[in-house]
């Protein structure tokens, strides 16, 4: 067989690729062939994994998860690039919702117009950029997640997968949601996104039970809710640290008077 020196790493191999660095050992001028041949590949590898991937996680979530860690993976989509690629279209798709319209259905009677507006904004903001909280919040959510039913063998790396197929799961969702947004009429818009808000909620205690639907159901429910509290609590603890934040930055601005004045 001809060598062939590598134009990468300058490694003489005679197989198809380097032995070295792994680079194809012929590489020709590029052309429209190449564009070809990388677009073919591309969607070709998409439907393979992508696709098969979101399907598994909305009919058997549980053994899906199980098996991916247990070393079942070829057919799947890498979990956190699921993750950052469905966070990319549900961004993409976030800014062509008025989320404006949303926000006006809520109201406070505790605020002034003034305060409204850059609470609408604040909160347009956040509503907008959920995908990228979805992303944020990993770390904590594995964490919790791992605290919660941390003697049932997953351990912290393994609930970080666990919940980047989550959170894809729910990812998946919410750019349903978006674009049902669009075509939902604008009064009905707050009830549609509570009823869109429980159900994303639902979907993680389904993927968790059916993750761990082998153990004791009393075990089961309790550790859930577990999971839950903390979720909640830490949810909690962010909406003080908001509230502190942006009453700070009212008063900081002058829309509202400083407490005792």
């Amino acid at each position: 067989m001809e060598n062939i020196l590598c134009k990468n790493c300058q490694t003489t191999t005679s197989g198809n690729f380097c032995s070295n660095c792994g680079q194809k050992a012929k590489t020709l001028r590029l052309d429209w062939q190449y564009i070809k041949d990388e677009v073919k590949y591309t969607i070709l590898h998409v439907n393979k994994g992508f696709f098969f991937t979101l399907k598994e996680l909305y009919t058997r979530p549980g053994d899906t998860i199980n098996e991916f860690i247990q070393g079942k993976r070829i057919n799947h989509y890498k979990p956190i690039l699921l993750l950052f690629v469905l966070a990319g279209i549900s961004g993409f798709l976030s800014l062509q919702v008025d989320m404006n319209a949303l926000m006006q259905g809520y109201n406070s009677q505790t605020l002034n117009s003034k305060a409204m507006m850059e609470y609408n904004k604040a909160m347009t903001w956040m509503f907008s950029h959920y995908a990228l909280f979805e992303i944020l919040a990993l770390p904590i959510v594995s964490f919790l997640s791992w605290l919660s039913f941390k003697k049932w063998g997953y351990n912290y790396i393994e609930n970080i997968i666990i919940n980047c197929f989550a959170g894809g799961q729910r990812l998946v969702f919410s750019i349903i949601s978006i674009l049902l947004y669009l075509v939902v009429p604008k009064e009905a818009l707050v009830k549609f996104s509570s009823i869109t808000a429980i159900m994303t909620f639902g979907l993680t205690v389904w993927t968790y039970a059916s993750l761990y639907k082998d153990k004791p159901r009393t075990a089961l429910i309790l550790r859930i809710l577990l999971f839950l509290f903390l979720l909640m609590l830490v949810f909690f603890i962010f909406l003080v640290i908001f509230t502190i934040i942006f009453m700070v930055y009212l008063i900081k601005a002058g829309i509202v008077p400083m407490p005792g004045k």
